[in-house]
Parts: structure tokens; sequence; C-alpha cells
């Protein structure tokens, strides 16, 4: 009897070490790891008009400068299509530093450097993507739009990005994405052990994402109402919907980019909103059955992947 009690109670600190590491995969971004700073990496591709390129880091407790850089080649004082410079040391009685955009070519730093106020604070975590658009770049800075910055250069021949300065850790490095239609539709085949990704731009009241079975019958809706504070979970049963689900505050904000990782387990869907457990979706139906996905609303869709999800 004493070793069925023990067995059961090993049992349960396995299940739930398994658990909790399982949590920690879930969170991560695709692409996250432990990066060493200085980085540089090559690109497998030349950037598109549509792609995202996302890094998120810690900043030192008190540091003076980060860069952030495109490359044309990987030699020293190549061509810098772009450059962004997180700037403390430049920090005033009444402002936090500078981020400075400017170009390098042939030598020569370009004499137009557009400067804006720094959107980071020391010691804390910074998110910066940059979203490659028709002759300029969209930036966005711990979610937050903070402005537009013309292409003087083509994007062909970029094929290294580089981040140095002031960061205590460095987390993810990775890019993707395209210009989506909208409503988007595609295959999406996510069986139980894979995870769908989405990041995008609330533009309006409402977000749709739909996962449909093969019936076309929905296997989980998450939809997004701003105008009800809520972000609300259902699917059907016989094309009959169900009890909708509506627990959680509303942890995405208008006009901010929001990350949502949806995870097919064989008995829930897990769902993740900015990198936070946000629910747990009871399946209502076969798990092994979700085959389309749809994302429509008013949203600027930035990215979409569906891959493995470590753990499960």
């Amino acid at each position: 009897m004493i070793r069925l009690l023990l067995l059961a109670v090993v049992g349960s600190i396995l299940a739930d070490e398994t658990s909790t590491a399982k949590e920690v995969n879930y969170r991560k971004y695709i692409g996250e790891q432990d990066y060493k700073v200085p980085f540089k990496t090559r690109v497998s591709e030349e950037f598109k008009v549509g792609q995202t390129i996302h890094t998120i880091g810690t900043l030192k407790e008190e540091p003076k400068r980060v860069d952030f850089n495109f490359h044309k080649g990987a030699e020293k004082d190549v061509d810098m299509p772009l450059h962004f410079s997180i700037r403390f040391e430049e920090a005033g009685l009444f402002n936090s530093g500078k981020f400075v955009y400017n170009t390098f070519k042939d030598g020569n730093w370009s004499e137009n450097e557009q400067r804006i106020s720094n959107p980071f604070k020391p010691g804390q975590e910074f998110d910066l993507r940059v979203r490659v658009l028709d002759g300029k770049y969209q930036v966005f800075a711990n979610r937050i739009d903070v402005g537009f910055f013309e292409q003087r250069q083509s994007l062909k021949g970029i094929d290294h990005v580089s981040i140095r300065g002031d960061i205590s850790k460095l987390r993810l490095f990775h890019y993707g994405g395209r210009i989506f239609p909208n409503p988007y539709t595609a295959i999406a085949e996510l069986k139980p052990g894979k995870r769908l990704d989405i990041s995008g731009l609330p533009t309006g009241k409402r977000i749709n994402v739909n996962l449909y079975r093969e019936n076309k019958e929905f296997a989980l809706q998450v939809s997004i109402r701003f105008n009800e504070g809520a972000i609300v979970r259902n699917a059907m049963t016989n094309n009959v919907w169900g009890k909708e689900e509506r627990e959680g505050a509303m942890p995405i904000e208008k006009n901010q980019v929001f990350d949502l990782t949806i995870i097919n387990e064989e008995f829930s869907f897990q769902i993740f909103v900015n990198g936070k457990r946000f629910a747990t979706f009871a399946h209502r139906g076969s798990p092994s059955d979700v085959r389309t996905l749809e994302i429509d609303g008013e949203i600027e869709l930035h990215t979409v992947t569906i891959n493995d999800a470590p753990g499960v």
C-alpha cells in the first residue's frame, strides 16, 4: 500500500514537472533561444514587402546604446540600408534618450538622420519589430507603432542583420510574414501537437480567428471583441453553437500589435496571448479534425505560422 502511494506521489511530481516544461515551451515564440551579443546572422533570403523582422531582449540596468542594422555583406564597413540606434546616452532631464534612424552607403553616413523619443526603458524588456512595406519601414516598439521610415536603399542585397550594445539577454530573432488578404483563409491541418501563431495590428472593433473541421463546422472560434472588452471562445457540435466562454480580462489593446498562439492538445486547445497563458478550451469534437483556418475582421495581419508544439 505504501509502495503504491509512493508511486502515485512520484507520478504526480513527474506529471507536474512535465506540465511545467510544456508550459515553458509553449510560452516561447517561434525562433526563441539564448543568443549571444553582439549578434549577427545571415538571412536565408532577401527581405520582401510584408515581412516583419522581430527581436526581443532585455536591456541592461544602465544602458548607453543598442544598435540594430541591416547589412549588404558580412565584411566590415559594408552598406547598411537600415540602422536603428537606441541611444540612452543622449538622455536629458525630461527625456530617456533618442531612437535614431540612418543609413550607411559607400563609407559614409547619410546627413538625413531621423530622431524620435526613445520608447524603451533601462532594465526592461524591449520588443522591436520592423515591418517592410513598399518604400518604407514601419516600426513597432514594445508593440506600439512609433512611425514610418523611408527606405533609402533597395532591399536587394540585404543578407545580414546585426544587434549589438547594452543588452543583458537577447532571446528572439525571427522574420516572416507577407501582405495578407482580408479575410485570410488557408489549409491549417492543426493536428494534436501543432501550434498556430498569429500576429497582427487591430484596426477596429472585432477580429475572428476561426478553425474549421472538414465539414466546415467550427472546431474553435476565438473572437476578439473590443466593443465588449472580451475574447470569446466557442465551437459547434452538430452545426449548433455551444456555450460561449468569455472569462479573462482583455489583454489586447487597440492599435498595439498582438501575438496569439493556439496549441492543439489531445483534450483541449491551449490559448496564449502575448506570450502569456490566457485560456484552455476543451475540444467539442475530434482533436484531429481541424482542416482550415480563417482570419477576418478589422486587422492588419502580419504573420501566420504553424509549427510543432514542443512538449506535446
